[in-house]
């Protein structure tokens, strides 16, 4: 199914003004879709979605999204076509429609400032979900189950073992999982509804440089800030973003970006502001896996045509720049 033909399954009686693909989308297929009703020009959010995700995961959207939206927090809501459904489906895909909210999206922290701003921003989103209670109809298999994926690494490796790729990947591997193994396995934590891949360009910012919204939200679910945080935390403070070509942690980033979120997020207690360093520790480890196993398999991540030729070697950098952040975060931290 072509863009075109999902487009006229959403709207009628309108002029299509553009129609541009994002090229930064690690996972889906998204485009800002500019059309002209009525003398009015109104902008949506088009994606094609991976079929990693169930078509159910939209019912979690709209739910979530409504109830920020009576917390006042700035969302997008979920367009629905002509015949009153969330989504389009052929044989092969599925395509949905949301609204577009105007902002920037940057690829990685500029200032602390910025850092402080996605801070606050992301204790408000929780602070607003802290009494919600809701059962996700889909959750992606696995998402931020790290021993999942570092056993996944070692099975990987084993497979692949009288390959070229397992040579110029075998060393970094092997230290990842004895980082892995030297960190404590369970912290007993409050389970929250979290966005889940809190990365910065995840984050719309206005020109004045505030913080407004989050997006890409098929991430929801049940889960741990340490998880949250941690996951977000790694990408913010990974100085220059995860194709740098020497990877640095941020200390100033991290310290403005928990002075901003702790400002709101008065529900936090004790152990959870204690867990986050841990789990910046754990996801970071846990990322640098996939995109190993990736490497292998290169199926999972879109490809960054600017600036890789393939999928082995953008996700070989990205292993070794989240690998290279870990070690200099556990020294500082």
């Amino acid at each position: 199914m072509s863009p075109q033909e999902v487009i006229n399954q959403y709207f009628s009686g309108f002029t299509q003004i553009s129609l541009k693909k994002f090229e930064d989308g690690a996972v889906n297929l998204t485009y800002h879709l500019i059309l002209e009703v009525n003398g009015e020009k109104k902008e949506y959010i088009l994606q094609k979605i991976k079929n990693i995700f169930d078509v159910s995961i939209m019912e979690d959207i709209e739910f979530i999204n409504n109830y920020l939206s009576s917390k006042k927090i700035n969302t997008q809501k979920v367009i629905r076509t002509r015949n009153g459904e969330k989504f389009v489906k052929d044989d092969t895909s599925w395509w949905r429609v949301l609204s577009y909210i105007p902002g920037k999206i940057f690829s990685a922290i500029i200032s602390s400032d910025q850092a402080m701003e996605a801070g606050r921003l992301v204790g408000n989103f929780h602070k607003a979900l802290a009494d919600c209670n809701y059962e996700f109809k889909f959750q992606l298999p696995h998402f931020h189950d790290t021993d999942f994926f570092l056993k996944k690494l070692e099975l990987t490796l084993l497979k692949n073992k009288n390959t070229d790729k397992y040579i110029q990947l075998k060393n970094l591997a092997e230290d990842i999982i004895t980082s892995y193994d030297k960190l404590p396995k369970e912290i007993e934590l409050p389970k929250r509804i979290i966005h889940g891949d809190l990365k910065i360009s995840n984050i719309l910012f206005d020109d004045a440089g505030k913080a407004v919204a989050l997006i890409d939200v098929d991430t929801f679910m049940h889960s741990t800030i340490a998880i949250e945080l941690g996951d977000a935390l790694r990408d913010w403070c990974l100085k220059g973003g995860e194709d740098v070509k020497e990877a640095h942690f941020d200390k100033d980033f991290y310290i403005a970006a928990l002075k901003g979120y702790f400002s709101v997020a008065s529900f936090l207690i004790l152990s959870e502001k204690k867990s986050i360093s841990y789990g910046v520790k754990l996801i970071t480890l846990e990322l640098a896996a996939r995109f190993i196993i990736d490497a292998f398999e290169e199926n999972y991540f879109n490809l960054n045509t600017l600036k890789y030729k393939n999928l082995f070697e953008q996700n070989k950098k990205r292993a070794e720049n989240q690998f290279d952040f870990f070690r200099e975060f556990s020294q500082s931290i």
